[in-house]
């Protein structure tokens, strides 16, 4: 079969596609044939060695990349899962307790809403949002930050979309938020009101700015990513100062948090779909910003 495999760090270009032997299923595990490959932003992270300079990492090259695919399985169930090898691939071994994609969404909306959908769910918990607070996401029109836009405001909170170029801050209005910045403009958060929560998963300047747009002693921070691979400069003795809390989550994909992503409503935003032979262009295109919502590659 064919998958996509990196045997040095490095540009996307470093991504090959080889003709690798077929996975086998294992004990708990059932083989699907792969139709859609979610990508994340994440993976250009492994794939340049740039998150090795952030947090410990086990995937050293040659390494293999993807983790959330939609496959059909022999006796033609359709399963969304993590693969338990490589994921940029035709083929895929999954957890047998995978669960089946419910049939009004299509692969790439059940994609945009397992990895991303539980995430959003489970940062939302985690803020204890309450209707009429103000909360301020980063990354907005992002894989996690369009749906977080869609629950605060299902929730009654007023919306502060914080995205980069106008066709990003249309997205976000769209989607339902009351106010959108761009925080590509240098001192963006000048003009912001003060917020109850933050969504925070870019890093960097702008995560110190939205930090600082904290209501002091009521605040809460959840961070869920570090996008730009930059260090955030957000010191205990800035918490201290603030008096306001700070979060991440766990493990995000549970069968409540899948099942409440599903039914919620939400309208992911979908990006490109590339075939697997471009899965470096469409690492490419992640790195570039200039696309919204989820991208898919389709072996």
């Amino acid at each position: 079969m064919r998958a996509v495999r990196f045997h040095e760090f490095g540009p996307a270009d470093v991504l090959k596609v080889e003709e690798v032997p077929e996975p086998v299923a294992g004990p708990g595990q059932v083989l699907v044939r792969v139709t859609a490959v979610g990508v994340n932003y994440g993976e250009t992270t492994i794939r340049s060695g740039a998150i090795q300079r952030v947090t410990p990492w086990n995937s050293f090259p040659p390494g293999v990349l993807g983790g959330e695919v939609v496959g059909v399985t022999e006796d033609g169930r359709r399963l969304i899962g993590f693969a338990l090898a490589e994921g940029y691939a035709e083929r895929a071994a999954l957890p047998e307790d995978s669960p089946e994609v419910p049939e009004h969404l299509s692969d790439h909306e059940a994609l945009a809403l397992f990895l991303q959908g539980t995430s959003a769910v489970a940062a939302l918990a985690t803020s204890r949002l309450v209707q009429g607070e103000r909360v301020l996401v980063e990354a907005a029109t992002g894989g996690v930050g369009n749906l977080l836009v869609q629950l605060a405001a299902q929730r009654g909170a007023t919306v502060v979309a914080a995205t980069r170029g106008e066709a990003k801050l249309a997205v976000a209005k769209e989607l339902g938020a009351h106010e959108v910045v761009d925080y590509g403009t240098p001192g963006w958060s000048a003009g912001v009101d003060p917020v109850d929560v933050v969504f925070s998963s870019v890093g960097g300047s702008v995560t110190e700015e939205s930090f600082e747009l904290l209501r002091d002693r009521v605040g809460r921070f959840v961070i869920f990513g570090f996008a730009s691979g930059e260090p955030v400069g957000i010191t205990a003795a800035d918490v201290f100062r603030k008096a306001v809390t700070v979060s991440g989550y766990g493990v995000p994909v549970s069968p409540e948090n899948i099942r409440t992503a599903f039914t919620s409503g939400l309208r992911p935003v979908l990006g490109p779909v590339l075939p697997l032979t471009e899965a470096a262009r469409a690492h490419e295109l992640l790195e570039s910003r200039t696309t919204t919502g989820k991208l898919i590659l389709v072996p």
